[in-house]
């Protein structure tokens, strides 16, 4: 029993870090642009070009070459690969813990799926969870994509935030970042249980043969880009705080200064980018994961089946 335990959950962390890498490599030239977009107001007001992603991408190109919009991809790597892998890994086992507690509580009507709240609870608590330990990554990241910052390579970027601010120059950003992805994570991990939902009754009124990869892509897709769109305040604001730390020092004190000098409207820089970003994302990582997942339960089931005959 422990052993199928352990196996369990190094099957959910490697489904995880598979999903992250994945996602990770193909999709950073989206955080990398919103980055360069977020990091300061003052760039679009002075830039004859309308479209301040195109801007940010002949810039990026001019300046650094087209590999250059896979600058910070390493610290990337290193964020995203075990933070996805313990993102799923707290999702696996805070779901049981909960499908456990409504199976009491229910009595003699066991369920097998969560209810729309615990939904919501479990995505917000494991990312925050996931988040909150990988936050010195996250900060390294952002530097690193940063035009603000010139360091040589990860090691020096570390060594200046340690000379700078210690250790908890590392965690600089945090709460925003909490407030982003606690929601984020919960929002999204409601409505792609709903969505799937609702594909599913929908395919089975109307006799349609849908492939389960089709219904967790389109869900997460669809619930990664509401969610984003939802949390996009604090996600520029982390972006503000980890790299401005003088200007914006808190976090009240940052959405101030962003909704004087540039107005309601300002929170939503990069926004395009970030639902893009995240709306790919969603659906790239929960795809992998559950086809990871599913092909895992099949090869162990055709393992116990041959194993009775």
């Amino acid at each position: 029993m422990a052993g199928d335990k352990k196996a369990g959950s190094a099957m959910h962390l490697g489904a995880g870090a598979l999903s992250g890498v994945t996602s990770c490599v193909l999709l950073q030239p989206f955080d990398l642009l919103k980055t360069r977009i977020q990091q300061s107001h003052a760039q679009s007001a002075t830039s004859p070009t309308k479209n301040p992603v195109v801007k940010a991408i002949r810039s990026v190109i001019t300046t650094e070459g087209v590999l250059g919009l896979w600058r910070g991809t390493v610290p990337s790597l290193l964020r995203n690969a075990p933070g996805t892998s313990l993102y799923f890994y707290f999702l696996n086992h805070t779901k049981n813990m909960c499908l456990a507690m409504e199976n009491r509580i229910s009595g003699n009507i066991p369920r097998t799926k969560l209810s729309s709240m615990s939904n919501m609870a479990v995505g917000a608590s494991s990312r925050a969870m996931a988040g909150f330990l990988l936050m010195p990554g996250t900060l390294l990241k952002v530097h690193c994509e940063s035009s603000l910052y010139k360091y040589a390579g990860i090691m020096g970027a570390a060594k200046e935030i340690w000379r700078s601010g210690g250790l908890r120059g590392f965690f600089v950003g945090a709460v925003p970042t909490a407030i982003r992805d606690a929601p984020y994570a919960g929002l999204y991990m409601l409505m792609y249980e709903a969505i799937k939902s609702k594909e599913r009754d929908f395919a089975l009124k109307r006799s349609v043969d849908l492939a389960e990869t089709t219904i967790t892509m389109v869900a997460g897709v669809l619930a990664g880009l509401s969610a984003s769109y939802l949390t996009q305040p604090f996600d520029l604001v982390k972006t503000r705080m980890q790299l401005r730390p003088i200007e914006y020092p808190t976090v009240l004190q940052s959405f101030a200064k962003i909704l004087r000098e540039e107005s309601f409207v300002g929170f939503f820089r990069g926004i395009s980018l970030r639902v893009l970003r995240k709306g790919i994302q969603a659906s790239l990582v929960f795809t992998l994961y559950e086809w990871v997942v599913r092909a895992n339960t099949q090869k162990k089931s055709a393992a116990e089946a041959s194993a009775r005959v």
